[in-house]
């Protein structure tokens, strides 16, 4: 072998062990970069952003595991995951539990690992006629799998709930249509709801959040932080950026505060949703649909790289760091 050539490969080498040695104490680095501090960047273009519609991100708190949806024309939606394993990161695949005959929606691994929740529409039975989305969750397995999807006990018949998040003791916070007049999903009746955990599998009542939150609009796909004290959502309110913007509300002794827009540190012209805390707390995740510019040397092969990949009006995943929204909190 030529030296130059023998040189070359042991410095790519020693290059790919210095990044398997940093991905190894830190997976997620991979995924995020320290320039998101007061602006929002897009997730792992050509990775995670691509061309499809990617949406309802959620990073476990150990950072090894990385789980979304990808939606497709109508109601099919699957749930797709990848993991840090012997030092690099997985392909996305769809997982064991998603596909087929059901739309999924919304994973979200609980901030202690032990579940991964989502939404789908699958029948909560064997004789069930009426499909309509109910909240599941999947237990973590001795081998770190996931086990068999669980209907939540909390989960209603009457309506749809649409997305889920969890913190770190257990509540759940979701949106949902209860207000609607039929089974069928109706967005316009979409409210953020919650239930608190009780001891065992059990659950409280289900509980909708007051005017701080909810109003006469769409109110839906809320993020609770890891330390429940801190709920994101996505709302179409006529006085944001967009068509649906991001906003915050910060729970205080007397109840939430009220929520304020999080502004162009998320928010653009688009349609922005789907937010989620990561696992530790650290990361805000979410979905928008941001298109980008026109190339300026229209070409065949332009024009093909940006109506076919991230940024062409699909729903792309970005992400911010959390502190940064912490940062109203002190200003309110």
């Amino acid at each position: 072998m030529h030296i130059k050539t023998a040189v070359l490969l042991m410095f790519l080498n020693l290059c790919l062990i210095i990044k398997g040695q940093t991905y190894e104490e830190s997976p997620s680095d991979f995924f995020f970069s320290d320039n998101a501090e007061d602006n929002s960047l897009m997730m792992a273009p050509s990775l995670i952003s691509t061309g499809m519609n990617e949406i309802h991100a959620t990073m476990a708190s150990g950072g090894d595991e990385f789980y979304y949806c990808v939606k497709g024309p109508g109601r099919f939606s699957v749930i797709v995951g990848l993991r840090f394993e012997d030092g690099f990161w997985s392909h996305p695949e769809v997982v064991s539990f998603s596909g087929g005959e059901n739309t999924d929606l919304s994973p979200f691994v609980s901030p202690d690992g032990r579940f991964l929740y989502f939404v789908s529409d699958r029948p909560r039975s064997a004789t069930d006629e009426i499909r309509n989305f109910n909240i599941w969750r999947c237990r973590r397995q001795d081998d770190g799998s996931w086990g068999n999807p669980e209907l939540t006990e909390f989960s209603k018949y009457s309506g749809n709930e649409i997305s889920v998040s969890v913190d770190r003791v257990g509540n759940v916070y979701f949106c949902a249509d209860y207000e609607s007049n039929s089974l069928s999903f109706e967005r316009d009746a979409l409210d953020i709801y919650w239930v608190r955990k009780k001891t065992g599998n059990t659950w409280g009542e289900v509980q909708k959040l007051g005017s701080a939150v909810n109003t006469e609009k769409i109110e839906q796909t809320p993020a609770i932080s890891p330390d429940g004290k801190t709920l994101v959502f996505s709302s179409l309110r006529g006085d944001g950026l967009g068509a649906a913007d991001l906003y915050v509300s910060f729970l205080r002794e007397d109840g939430w505060s009220g929520a304020v827009n999080l502004g162009r540190m998320v928010n653009t012209t688009a349609y922005e949703w789907c937010p989620a805390f990561s696992g530790d707390g650290q990361w805000l995740l979410f979905s928008g649909n941001l298109m980008k510019d026109k190339p300026d040397l229209v070409t065949y092969t332009s024009v093909k790289r940006w109506l076919l990949g991230d940024g062409n009006g699909a729903s792309d995943i970005w992400y911010i760091r959390a502190s940064a929204i912490q940062k109203l909190k002190d200003n309110q």
